[in-house]
């Protein structure tokens, strides 16, 4: 059986070149889209975001706001909520995360998760992230 799958798998990636092998390369198009297009620079996608979303209270460009600690610290939440290390990007003291590891990942592991579930809902939807920067609480929602 694996002998099959392994014929089979090579039948379908020999395939595969030889069908990639019939196409070109259209220089001239290629040419022509490099010298219709617009220089952007970070700047301008800037303006342009802070343009279109001028009235969004969620969206904001400055790197101090706390929208944006808020979405970091739901990402690192994510991949490292065990550690705790989401709540120092939220400012909280540094012994936060000896105080997660050693309740074995924030009480097995619930903890991060509802802190996830929190940031996510009232700290990024709802924008209400201010209550979450340096708050040295364990649960920081109660």
């Amino acid at each position: 059986m694996k002998k099959f799958l392994l014929f089979l798998f090579g039948a379908v990636l020999v395939s595969n070149f030889a069908i990639a092998g019939n196409y070109t390369l259209n220089n001239d198009a290629v040419d022509n889209l490099f010298d219709s297009a617009i220089e952007a620079t970070t700047s301008s996608a800037s303006n342009l975001l802070s343009d279109t979303f001028a009235n969004e209270s969620m969206v904001s460009l400055s790197s101090g706001d706390t929208t944006v600690k808020v979405l970091i610290a739901w990402i690192v939440d994510y991949f490292l909520g065990g550690f705790g290390i989401h709540r120092y990007v939220l400012g909280t003291k540094g012994s936060m995360w000896a105080i997660y590891t050693f309740t074995v990942c924030g009480i097995f592991g619930i903890v991060p998760v509802i802190d996830w579930f929190v940031l996510l809902i009232d700290g990024l939807i709802l924008g209400n992230g201010d209550k979450y920067i340096d708050n040295e609480k364990f649960f920081m929602w109660a």
